[in-house]
């Protein structure tokens, strides 16, 4: 069976076996030429195209590439610095470890 669709995986192709499932399915899930409204694959009788195989095949091939990176450059030190603050204290101890806390040696009993 010849397979015209398939070719070598696209740079931006994170997940090769996903990507190629993906390309079989929307292969075999085209628009009818005769009504382009409508699947042409058998098991899609009547069905309103894009059929939900040929719906989860485009998600796949989505799901499949590297996302599209929006922002260039270095994240800056100010973000950091400040969550840094926020949690500083929270996993160290309270007191310092030099001076140990004083423990009250008598304490009056009430009679």
């Amino acid at each position: 069976m010849s397979q015209p669709h398939r070719r070598a995986a696209p740079h931006h192709v994170t997940d090769v076996l996903l990507w190629l499932l993906a390309t079989d399915v929307a292969a075999r899930h085209l628009p009818d030429p005769e009504r382009p409204r409508h699947c042409a694959n058998l098991r899609c009788h009547n069905e309103a195209y894009p059929c939900p195989p040929a719906r989860d095949a485009q998600h796949a091939g989505r799901a499949a590439t590297r996302p599209t990176l929006l922002a260039r450059g270095r994240a800056g030190l100010a973000p950091a610095a400040a969550a840094a603050a926020r949690f500083a204290g929270w996993f160290g101890p309270r007191q310092s470890l030099a001076t140990p806390p004083q423990r009250q040696t008598s304490s009056p009993r009430a009679a």
